[in-house]
């Protein structure tokens, strides 16, 4: 089983749809890799440790379009720490049986196994989380693995602000927990678990405390904590904009908490079972508090909590195998039910996302035309950084909290006025703000792979002497004029002999064609010409 994950993992790398988030982080890790610094020089909302983290790596390969397959192929390892965390979890708290089987419970489960193949920070996360519960369900639990588990979640911290849902969830779940123990009979000790509760704090303001010193020292302090904190907190974005069923969840878990509660009264459990429960506890105020008080709801969120969910339901036909030595037939089924999960999760994953169908093409095509187009000093302007190695004239990434910001009036719609400013001529305009893509309709032609580059179809007057265009500029950069065939026309641009591109300004143009002129020219954009575009029109 686990081979078989291991070349299904490899087999996907390569033919996985590109979701639009691995893009927005590969471009981070080239800023890092060309000098740029993170959140001054270009705009994330995610933490620096990933992106520093894979800037080597990226380095190692260069400039090439499909970039994304071996970044992608760097996520295995990776998955391979979280597979061995979720063994020593399930082994620690149940047996070896139940480890392994979580694992591949875990690892074939479609929406872990498609999200944890992409290249994003998410895994890394994934990773830092699972390595702080292994600490937290060992047995003995001392002062010192209290401050390990908090420099971990430190780090995590440092890959993304939503760690603070972990450590609530960690927080939460020991509070619980010490209060059964209480009803049970049983004394805990408060000033143990304070000692231990500074100890860990001590080790979470470590690595965050370092970022920011690091950035602030860089003159970007202040870029640091807007796009990781003030960014992500947007008023009315998606979970927050309407109240509706997904606000039932927490208060549903806290009403299950406090009526199970009298079941613990003069009920003492010995410490084995109150790390099982623990674990049921973290699970559930992680799951209950994301889906009810997070502001934006994405399946990467869902990657800490589906290890923990897969562990107990791995446990659970072991545990009641373990206490129905009357029932030999339904004792010896039991554990034959999750061999058949993870069956049914292998058919599932083939079966809506068949592994044969490459759906990396178009993505790594249109990276290959902006590399063949362009030169690094040239802008190209997409929604997240799809383009991956060149700079975007606009600073915000357009992700969920800039699409609500700009939606909301609170970030300016500054992409044409950019577009201008820069004499941007590439542009990818998928998912790009309305009035953006009304300028690029406007300004850009279509080249093939989503690309548009600057130009536009202008229509010469009726046959006469003469046939002439007037047209305007926006995007001040290098033109020249084709006919329908894609030949350069003959004729005169602003009152002189049209011999080849020529460098325009902003403002209006006067374009004079001979009286057997095609009914049409295209202004296009000379150096994408030069090296084999051209624009598709319509007949």
């Amino acid at each position: 089983m686990f081979s078989l994950m291991l070349v299904l993992r490899v087999v996907y790398a390569f033919h996985f749809r590109v979701d639009t988030d691995e893009l927005q982080h590969l471009h981070v890790v080239w800023g890092w890799a060309n000098g740029h610094l993170q959140y001054r020089d270009i705009f994330d909302n995610h933490g620096a440790i990933f992106h520093l983290l894979f800037t080597p790596l990226f380095r190692l390969f260069g400039e090439r379009a499909d970039i994304l397959i071996p970044m992608r192929l760097a996520m295995i390892p990776l998955v391979g720490i979280c597979w061995w965390c979720i063994y020593r979890i399930g082994t620690s708290l149940f047996s070896k049986e139940v480890g392994l089987w979580a694992v591949a419970l875990t690892g074939l489960y479609p929406e872990f196994f498609l999200t944890s193949t992409e290249f994003r920070t998410d895994v890394l996360w994934t990773v830092l989380w699972l390595l702080a519960l292994v600490i937290a369900t060992r047995e003995p639990f001392k002062t010192r693995h209290a401050f390990v588990i908090g420099l971990i979640l430190g780090a995590a911290f440092g890959i993304t602000v939503k760690t603070g849902l972990m450590i609530g969830s960690l927080v939460a779940s020991a509070m619980v927990l010490m209060g059964w123990e209480w009803l049970g009979g049983r004394r805990p000790s408060f000033a143990s678990a304070g000692v231990r509760a500074f100890a860990g704090l001590c080790g979470l303001a470590l690595v965050p405390g370092a970022l920011m010193l690091f950035f602030a020292a860089q003159g970007a302090g202040r870029d640091f904590l807007y796009c990781n904190i003030g960014h992500n907190l947007v008023p009315h974005a998606q979970n927050w904009e309407h109240l509706d069923a997904h606000v039932v969840w927490f208060p549903i878990f806290a009403l299950i908490l406090v009526g199970i509660s009298p079941f613990f009264r003069n009920r003492p459990f010995d410490a084995l079972t109150g790390r099982r429960i623990g674990l049921v506890l973290i699970a559930g105020f992680y799951f209950s508090a994301l889906k009810t008080f997070f502001p934006t709801l994405s399946r990467q969120d869902d990657l800490p909590v589906i290890p923990l969910a897969m562990l107990v339901v791995d446990s659970l036909p072991f545990v009641l195998a373990g206490r129905l030595s009357s029932r030999p037939r339904l004792k010896a089924f039991l554990p034959w039910s999750i061999p058949a999960l993870v069956v049914l999760e292998l058919v599932a994953l083939i079966g809506f996302t068949p592994f044969w169908k490459n759906r990396t093409r178009e993505e790594i095509a249109t990276v290959a035309d902006v590399l063949r187009a362009t030169d690094r000093s040239d802008f190209v302007m997409d929604a997240t950084g799809e383009t991956i190695f060149r700079m975007r004239p606009y600073y915000y990434a357009l992700e969920a909290f800039t699409k609500v910001r700009i939606k909301r009036g609170l970030l300016p719609d500054e992409i044409a006025e950019q577009l201008m400013a820069t004499g941007t001529a590439v542009v990818r305009p998928m998912d790009l703000t309305k009035k953006a893509q009304v300028f690029v309709k406007q300004n850009y032609l279509p080249v093939g792979h989503e690309l548009w580059m600057a130009g536009q179809k202008m229509n010469l007057s009726a046959p006469s002497a003469i046939r002439s265009a007037r047209f305007d500029i926006a995007v001040p950069t290098r033109y020249t004029i084709l006919t329908p065939d894609n030949k350069e026309a003959v004729g005169e641009l602003d009152g002189t002999p049209f011999t080849g591109p020529r460098q325009l300004t902003a403002g209006s143009h006067t374009f004079i064609g001979k009286a057997d002129s095609p009914k049409y020219v295209v202004l296009f954009w000379s150096q994408g010409f030069e090296r084999g575009f051209s624009p598709v029109l319509k007949r």
